[in-house]
C-alpha cells in the first residue's frame, strides 16, 4: 500500500543488477531509484512437485507465479502498479504489455548476460590484485594465471571443450570476435560461468572468492555497454520510471 507497486524479478539480486545499470547507463531511473524496492523474487516458480512447493503456495510464498500473486494483491489494493523483469532461459518468450502487469522476458539467457563478458572478468581481476599491493614477478604471475583459469573457464563452459572454436573466437578482433560472443553465450547462463571463473582463479591462487553470485553487480561499473545491449537494457529501465516516479 505504502509503495503502490510490485517489481517481480528472478532474485533479490536482480534489484541490485538494474540498480548498477541504471547508474552505469546515467538513466533517469537512477535519480528516482527507489531506495525501498517493493520487489517479489519469483526465481523458485516452478511446478507443483512436491510437499514444499505446495505449503509455499498455501502460505503466498515464492512458488507463486506472478500474474496469480499480482491479481491477488490487486483484489486488495485496486490501483496497484505491476511490473515483472525476468530471464528468458534460453528460450523466446513473448512479451506481455498489460496495463496492470507488463512482463518483460530478456532477449538473452538473464540479466546477467548483458554484462558478464570475458573483458569484463579479466578486468576486475587484475584490478584487485593491483589493489592488493602485488608487485613484480607476483604481479606477473597472477596476471597469467587470470588469463589460464579465464581460458580454461570459457573453453568448458561456453565452447563445451570445443578447442577449434575457443581459438577462432580467441583469434577474431572487435566484431567478429563480438558476435560469436553472442552466439555463443546468448542461451547460456552467464552468471555461472562468472560464478565458476571466480571459483577456480580462488582455487588456483589459494585466496578467497573475489566474487559471489550474489556480488556480481560489482562487475558492472567495468562494463563498456555495446550499442544493441545498452538499447534493450534502456527500455527495461524505461519501465521502471513510472513505478518509481508514481
Amino acid at each position: 500500500r505504502q509503495s503502490g507497486y510490485v517489481l517481480y524479478v528472478e532474485g533479490s539480486t536482480d534489484v541490485a543488477i538494474l540498480r548498477a545499470l541504471a547508474d552505469r547507463l546515467d538513466h533517469p531511473a537512477a535519480t528516482i531509484w527507489d531506495e525501498r524496492v517493493n520487489s517479489y523474487a519469483v526465481r523458485n516458480d516452478a511446478p507443483q512437485q512436491d510437499l514444499i512447493a505446495e505449503l509455499a503456495r498455501a502460505e503466498g510464498g515464492v512458488e507463486l507465479k506472478p500474474r496469480e500473486h499480482f491479481n491477488a494483491l490487486r483484489g486488495l489494493i485496486p490501483q496497484l502498479m505491476g511490473l515483472a523483469i525476468l530471464d528468458s532461459d534460453g528460450r523466446p518468450r513473448p512479451e506481455v504489455r498489460d496495463d496492470g502487469l507488463p512482463m518483460h522476458y530478456w532477449r538473452r539467457y538473464e540479466i546477467e548476460n548483458y554484462f558478464v563478458t570475458p573483458r569484463v572478468l579479466r578486468r576486475f581481476a587484475e584490478l584487485h590484485i593491483v589493489e592488493r599491493g602485488n608487485v613484480g614477478l607476483f604481479e606477473h604471475n597472477e596476471m597469467a594465471a587470470i588469463d589460464e583459469v579465464l581460458a580454461e573457464t570459457l573453453r568448458t563452459l561456453v565452447f563445451d571443450g570445443d578447442d577449434a572454436a575457443f581459438q577462432t573466437w580467441s583469434r577474431a578482433e572487435g566484431d567478429a570476435a563480438d558476435l560469436i560472443w553472442e552466439a555463443k553465450t546468448e542461451r547460456r547462463k552467464l552468471s555461472s560461468v562468472a560464478e565458476d571463473f571466480f571459483r577456480r582463479l580462488s582455487k588456483r591462487l589459494e585466496r578467497p572468492m573475489l566474487l559471489t553470485k550474489g556480488e556480481l553487480h560489482r562487475l558492472i561499473p567495468h562494463i563498456q555497454p555495446a550499442p544493441a545491449a545498452a538499447e534493450e537494457v534502456r527500455a527495461v529501465l524505461d519501465l521502471l520510471v513510472p513505478l518509481f516516479g508514481a
